[in-house]
């Protein structure tokens, strides 16, 4: 007689998963019939709303509040019905009822005024849903029938359909399935009279569970069918899920265990497959109820607490404490108190946190609401502040176009000023330029040249007192020979650096094609390649032309090729190559596969403060050949940037305009 009972309860607590379409309304983020608002800024609230933290309850307030605002401002009232419906949802699903309650009303007022009767009805059905949630029936009831009647008024066939599926819902809590009965059929003769098919599924389900309550399980398990190929006809994943499951409860009450399990473990395969992880877990504790029917106790408890364990991770609490309650019942049936005491606490610990956390919410709702309630009362005061001081606006509007009028005489002279202290800024910065480019050149003339010059002069001093023999006197010939261009490759980017301070120097920009450039620089480059072994790649240049000064352009190639050959290993490859960019634009690189350049250095290696670097074999140089080279590139009307290579190395490319 236990057993049956056990039965009996079990299925219809399963049976009510169902009704889901009663505790979560359709279409709540969404417009029926209407255009949905074209606006990122409001898609962004809404998103923002959905991922705060359901224990944040004040931020989610501050958040709705603060578009509210903004949107208010503008007049939107779009903006402010999606603003105001979401927010309800949101905090309807967090547990929030209260606080729910009062944005929907918000959003029933704006539908009024927006004369959108299809979501004055959908967030009175909502209210209607907040408290059948809190167990008051009677209001519940009362909104729903505010909603189906308005609806019906209005011609809005999906809400008279909503309406009677909640209100057949209703019913069915409350246990009076005959009534709940009538509502559905009701329901589905509005679908035939304007041949649409607004929850079908659901109301099918539903109607299937009345059957299986009152015992027809044949007519239950014909309904649980056709709504399961109706959802794989629509594609509906989760009412696929939820019919099998009632099938498998169906077979379980004929006591044919084996098809019941088939079908349980379809549907968790199902759940599984499009990652329905809670959807699956509700299912699944369906299968230790069918070893349970079969005394299989043990095996039963086992599977209980594999469920309970996933259950706790994946912070379904309400889920935890049915597979306690169930493993409790287990326990006294096989007449282990020990087991079943161990359980009820385990059951109890997780009611009290259950408790605690919605007193913990109830509280955060009532110092919100209570909030809400002093902003609207200081709100209101203010209103009345204003109103009262309407007879005082001419005075106020003749003191403020006086205060106007001064403020512009005010604006207009510190306009001046402002502009007056711009150029002296400018002039500064311009002194502070020259007094580091200044810096700079005594720095380079202090150090590379005049430290080449005394390496130069001392091993010439040794050569004149014949101090070395053949082969060492070759080997510092040679390095007088390399410190000596050095120093004159210092000496002409002092040369052309002076040059381009200059201001006003005159340009001469053609037409030319960009190949016998390229060329040319790489000649006078051909030494420091071949010493290092490097591979060369000339890609699409041909037919390629640049509309620029050609000295500039052949200082900006010369000196990034000298650059990629310095940093580049022995044996490594330089690629040069063009192509088309902007409108207007050609794109010249220089990429090589050499040591790089640090992320934090890209952003200063064309600043006159940057500081030279050795090369792989220990080349040096001046600093100054990319701050030049930028201000070339730059002053032909281009760009010019670095990025550091995936494999390896660094690309420095630069923009001319096109001949």
């Amino acid at each position: 007689m236990y057993l049956l009972k056990f039965r009996r309860a079990f299925l219809f607590f399963k049976l009510t998963l169902c009704f889901i379409v009663f505790l979560i309304p359709e279409s709540c983020f969404g417009y029926q019939g209407n255009k949905v608002i074209d606006s990122i800024k409001l898609e962004k609230t809404i998103n923002t709303l959905k991922s705060i933290d359901p224990n944040n309850v004040d931020s989610i307030v501050l958040v709705t509040d603060e578009a509210l605002s903004v949107y208010r401002s503008k007049r939107n009232l779009r903006a402010l019905h999606r603003v105001n419906q979401a927010t309800a949802f949101v905090l309807a699903k967090y547990g929030y009822l209260g606080l729910s309650e009062k944005y929907n009303l918000d959003a029933i007022d704006l539908s009024k005024e927006l004369k959108d009767l299809p979501n004055e009805v959908d967030n009175t059905n909502m209210i209607g849903v907040l408290w059948a949630k809190r167990g008051d029936f009677v209001k519940g009831e009362s909104f729903f029938l505010s909603a189906l009647l308005l609806a019906e008024k209005g011609n809005y066939t999906e809400g008279s359909v909503s309406s009677y599926l909640k209100l057949g819902t209703l019913r069915t809590r409350q246990g009076r399935f005959d009534e709940s009965m009538k509502f559905y059929n009701k329901l589905d003769s509005v679908n035939t009279a304007n041949n649409t098919r607004f929850n079908e599924n659901d109301v099918m389900a539903n109607k299937a569970i009345l059957y299986a309550i009152k015992g027809d399980l044949v007519e239950a398990e014909r309904l649980f069918r056709k709504a399961n190929a109706w959802a794989i006809k629509d594609g509906k994943v989760t009412e696929q899920v939820l019919s099998l499951q009632n099938l498998g409860l169906i077979y379980k009450e004929k006591s044919d265990y084996k098809k019941a399990k088939e079908i349980l473990e379809e549907g968790l395969a199902l759940a599984k497959k499009h990652g329905l992880a809670e959807t699956g877990l509700r299912l699944e504790v369906n299968l230790p109820l069918l070893l349970v029917e079969q005394e299989k106790y043990k095996l039963a408890e086992t599977q209980y607490l594999n469920i309970a364990d996933r259950a706790k991770k994946a912070g379904i609490d309400d889920l935890v404490v049915e597979v306690f309650q169930n493993l409790v019942q287990l326990s006294e049936m096989e007449g282990n108190y020990k087991s079943a005491y161990k359980y009820l606490q385990e059951l109890n610990r997780f009611k009290n946190l259950q408790f605690n956390e919605q007193k913990e919410r109830s509280l955060a709702e009532a110092n919100v609401s209570l909030g809400l309630y002093r902003a609207n009362a200081k709100l209101l005061e203010n209103e009345n502040l204003l109103f009262q001081k309407d007879r005082e606006r001419s005075i106020v509007i003749g003191i403020l176009a006086f205060v106007g009028l001064l403020l512009f005489v005010l604006t207009l002279i510190l306009f001046r000023l402002k502009k007056f202290n711009d150029k002296l800024n400018r002039k500064k910065e311009e002194l502070t330029e020259s007094n580091n480019i200044k810096n700079k050149l005594f720095s380079i003339i202090g150090h590379d040249l005049r430290g080449n010059q005394g390496t130069t002069l001392g091993i010439l001093e040794l050569l004149k007192d014949d101090e070395f023999d053949g082969a060492e006197k070759k080997k510092y010939l040679d390095l007088i020979i390399k410190q000596s261009k050095s120093a004159l490759a210092t000496l002409d980017d002092l040369l052309l650096w002076g040059q381009a301070q200059i201001k006003g120097g005159a340009q001469q920009k053609s037409s030319f094609d960009i190949v016998p450039l390229i060329n040319r620089s790489l000649d006078l480059n051909t030494e420091a390649v071949h010493e290092k072994e490097l591979k060369i790649k000339i890609i699409d240049i041909e037919g390629k032309y640049a509309f620029a000064d050609t000295n500039h352009f052949s200082f900006i190639i010369r000196n990034l090729l000298a650059n990629a050959i310095k940093f580049t290993q022995k044996g490594g490859t330089i690629r040069i190559y063009a192509m088309d960019y902007k409108k207007g634009l050609l794109k010249i690189c220089v990429a090589d596969n050499g040591i790089g350049v640090a992320k934090e250095e890209l952003l200063t290696i064309f600043s006159p403060e940057s500081i030279s670097k050795s090369g792989t074999n220990n080349e040096t140089g001046t600093g100054l050949g990319l701050t030049l080279c930028k201000e070339f590139v730059e002053a032909n009307g281009g760009e010019i940037w670095a990025e550091r290579n995936i494999e390896g190395g660094t690309t420095v490319c630069f923009t001319s305009l096109k001949a």
